[in-house]
């Protein structure tokens, strides 16, 4: 399988070579180039902000392929090209119940079969109304009381589906979409609809769950949340922030004017190195490094494939307790479990999930996006959006260590007003880096923590709460100033 994975790359690097020699014979700059890849001739002259993940972690392609390619400091150490590849094989299997089987031991409780599921072709969900959809779904459920706390016998993440005999805790999660019209009728000042010239014309919408056939008693007034998959490139680079710096950007808000005032994720203290640090990756800013982040767990939380570390099965004790009550043989389910996934396989898929580049920027000296990125800056977006930051020294990869990044997000959580509000009223700021190659690699353009927004557009339109005074700057824009405003996000 990794032999050819291999050569899949290959050949299409070659070609994108290729593809790069006419480019610059007709034009002579990467902002007309059509294709590119980390393999091949990196453009000459180039400003630091092309280079969103920094000299040793961006890549240059615009391919459908382009948010899977290895960075450049991966590609420079052979044995980190080693433990990427042999990380992505697990990132691409499909796992199944035989625990002796190749890619085996999922379950008896689990999500999904493949990490693909949720990040088809290496990027995002795609907004859904069907739950149980497999592919391309990367919508997770969480199930709360009234207060935002987890329900009783459930966990922070909705197992819908069960190895036989056992049940699930849901046999499926319904989703509802709703129409959404603003105080302004979904209009901007000058009479234009918001999505003009679209098939959604005039058109807000977004997502509820509720639960269907819940194994365990819901307390009273529960609720259903649905949250879409976060991007997984760049994600090493983010991690090599320092926590000294993160704070930094909290206590500058804190101190300035305006609304606009983050909080801080939640201090976590690491197993890998003792040490406490400050959350930055899920939603909610609950994972504070990759070492105990979304993709260092989804193995156990996702698959429920167990580790030397992961003993135990993902599930409360209530679960097993409902499996006995029903009749089924609960003594498999209880106390430590035989490992399904090693230290060597779970260290390989972290290499992959760390050294994924971050596609370079496009287009960044057009005058149309030039003025986009003047006009984001005058509406306040950089409050929220920073631009870049440097990272510290990296462990992990060391060649990450002191990379000027352009992520534009402050690893702050903000709250975007009532209408947004879901297992918490704070979600983190969102990193735009590569969101203009959403259509090409995935076949959407949905954004936002429920994926209710279906393009850019959208995306700024639903920000309200600390998001409201940049969100009507927008809408007072004019349509030519409003589109060079989209332009630059798409470049960058």
């Amino acid at each position: 399988m990794l032999v050819i994975k291999h050569l899949k790359r290959y050949r299409i690097q070659f070609g994108m070579v290729a593809v790069l020699v006419i480019a610059l014979i007709m034009a002579g700059d990467y902002q007309d180039l059509s294709a590119h890849s980390s393999a091949g001739l990196v453009p000459q002259g180039l400003s630091e902000e092309y280079y969103t993940g920094g000299k040793t972690g961006t890549v240059f392609t615009t391919t459908t392929r382009g948010l899977e390619f290895p960075s450049p400091a991966i590609e420079a150490d052979p044995k980190l090209q080693a433990m990427f590849d042999e990380g992505e094989a697990l990132f691409e299997a499909d796992y199944v119940t035989d625990s002796e089987a190749p890619f085996g031991g999922l379950g008896p409780i689990y999500n999904k079969t493949s990490c693909l599921n949720c990040h088809p072709n290496y990027g995002r969900s795609k907004r859904t109304g069907d739950f149980r959809q497999e592919y391309g779904n990367g919508y997770l459920a969480l199930v709360s009381t009234p207060e935002g706390k987890i329900a009783d016998g459930y966990l922070f993440m909705l197992q819908t589906m069960a190895a036989p005999p056992f049940k699930p805790l849901a046999s499926d999660v319904k989703i509802t979409w709703h129409e959404f019209t603003d105080e302004f009728g979904n209009k901007y000042p000058d009479g234009t609809p918001y999505n003009a010239g679209t098939e959604y014309e005039g058109s807000l919408s977004y997502p509820t769950a509720d639960i269907v056939d819940p194994l365990i008693p819901l307390p009273e007034g529960y609720r259903v949340h649905i949250e879409g998959t976060i991007g997984i490139f760049g994600t090493g680079l983010v991690d090599a922030i320092t926590d000294a710096d993160i704070v930094a950007e909290y206590e500058r808000q804190q101190q300035a004017p305006g609304p606009i005032k983050g909080r801080l994720g939640r201090w976590v203290k690491e197993v890998h190195d003792g040490k406490k640090h400050v959350g930055r990756f899920t939603w909610h800013n609950t994972r504070a490094t990759l070492q105990n982040g979304p993709g260092f767990n989804g193995s156990w939380s996702v698959f429920n494939l167990i580790r030397e570390d992961r003993p135990n099965l993902f599930a409360t004790q209530k679960w097993i307790d409902k499996q006995k009550e029903l009749g089924f043989d609960v003594s498999s389910l209880e106390g430590k479990q035989a490992i399904e996934r090693t230290k060597e396989e779970t260290d390989n898929l972290m290499m992959w999930h760390r050294g994924l580049g971050v596609p370079a920027a496009r287009n960044l000296d057009d005058p149309e996006v030039k003025q986009g990125r003047e006009l984001f800056t005058e509406l306040g977006c950089t409050e929220c959006h920073k631009p870049n930051w440097t990272t510290g020294k990296d462990e992990f990869i060391p060649a990450y260590s002191h990379q000027k990044i352009w992520p534009y997000t402050d690893l702050l959580m903000h709250d975007m007003g009532e209408v947004n509000h879901g297992f918490t009223p704070y979600f983190k700021t969102a990193p735009l880096w590569a969101r203009g190659l959403m259509k090409n690699a995935v076949d959407h353009t949905d954004m936002w923590h429920d994926l209710r927004a279906r393009n850019f557009e959208e995306a700024v339109l639903w920000h309200f709460g600390e998001g409201a005074q940049a969100r009507e700057g927008f809408r007072n824009l004019d349509a030519k100033e409003r589109q060079a405003v989209i332009s630059f996000l798409k470049a960058i």
